[in-house]
């Protein structure tokens, strides 16, 4: 396994640009959100909802519905031609990083078309819900339970006998709540977390096609996790680990995910060269994993990541890094419980002191 700590480096710096990218992906939503309000305020000023009769109420719905929609699947145009974008930058990258650890070899940049193929084609990898769903059908299947849940709220106002201003502020919010306590702030967060996840999956997909181009040099990849104190228990105990190509799981693997993965060279082509990764502490060494800096943190800082039961298990079980990444997590990468812990390894339980719940 070459373990290219220059390519960790220039990978890990490129997670924090993805980062920034993200951020002002979510910030273009808030145009198309100011015209679903604008909407909303526009169809339920006209008239008092209360002297509605059930079948006039239904029509306009339809109508909110219909404009709600109309905004959504413009702002999905625009942020999938954004994703198409983003993926070809993304393959034409990770040639380059490639061709500045290589020695030698001139790194295949897929084509564009290839790319975005991959990219819609590909299902993402998160767990749960949205598991296994493709780019495509989770930006629609959001949009349409927003849009549900925005029109199923001024029905219900007017079933429970709400005036109209009533209905708008459950919808809008309160201005001196600077109107984050309505449903339109709901909105607002859920499209937050989708388009951070559907940039990660265009990179990360864009990443694996690059990869697939230049197999012939690589073994596999491994998966990089951030190292800080919001990064999810099941990237905690990824981060490290190394998969073949087409094997292992590719971020995002949760919602909101911000872990990457860098490729694994092989050594004939792959030079020893020094490099850094990036904690909220400032940079540490390339090949350091998630567990092993947390063995660098202070107690209280492990409880707060861990819990103070996995805390306690961390420091006293003795137990080295990478066991304990390995006792997080079962063959699909799913979370286990203290109990299922304890039954994989309870000697350490019993070193840590930590009696059955």
């Amino acid at each position: 396994m070459a373990q290219n700590k220059a390519l960790i480096e220039q990978t890990t710096r490129h997670a924090v640009y993805l980062e920034g990218l993200k951020t002002g992906e979510v910030n273009q939503f808030a145009a198309f959100l100011k015209q679903i309000d604008k909407s909303i305020r526009f169809r339920l000023s006209s008239e008092d909802l209360t002297a509605y009769s059930r079948t006039r109420l239904e029509r306009l719905l339809g109508s909110v519905g219909k404009d709600i929609e109309k905004v959504f699947s413009e702002y999905r145009d625009v942020l999938t031609g954004h994703l198409q974008e983003l993926g070809e930058y993304e393959a034409g990258f990770e040639a380059r990083s490639l061709d500045k650890v290589l020695e030698d070899f001139e790194t295949v940049i897929p084509a564009a078309v290839q790319v975005q193929a991959a990219v819609f084609s590909t299902p993402l990898s998160v767990r749960g819900a949205d598991g296994g769903k493709l780019l495509t059908p989770f930006l629609k299947d959001w949009t349409a339970v927003e849009r549900k849940r925005l029109t199923g709220a001024i029905r219900q106002g007017f079933f429970e006998g709400q005036t109209t201003n009533q209905i708008l502020r459950a919808v809008r919010g309160t201005r001196e709540n600077g109107f984050r306590d309505g449903l339109l702030n709901v909105t607002n967060r859920n499209a937050e977390a989708v388009v951070r996840t559907a940039v990660q999956h265009v990179a990360s997909v864009a990443r694996m096609e690059t990869w697939a181009a230049n197999s012939d040099i690589l073994t596999g990849y491994q998966w990089l996790s951030t190292l800080d104190g919001r990064t999810s228990e099941q990237c905690r105990s990824l981060d490290g680990m190394v998969f073949k190509l087409g094997e292992g799981p590719r971020p995002p693997i949760h919602i909101r995910c911000r872990s990457t993965t860098v490729a694994d060279i092989d050594p004939e082509y792959g030079q020893s060269v020094r490099g850094q990764r990036a904690s909220m502490d400032g940079p540490v060494d390339a090949n350091l994993t998630y567990y092993e800096w947390l063995k660098t943190q202070p107690a209280s800082f492990q409880n707060d990541v861990l819990g103070k039961t996995r805390g306690a298990l961390f420091r006293n079980g003795g137990l080295d890094a990478k066991r304990f990444a390995d006792l997080n997590l079962n063959r699909s990468f799913k979370p286990l419980t203290l109990a299922e812990m304890r039954k994989k390894e309870p000697l350490a339980f019993e070193r840590a002191k930590l009696e059955p719940a």
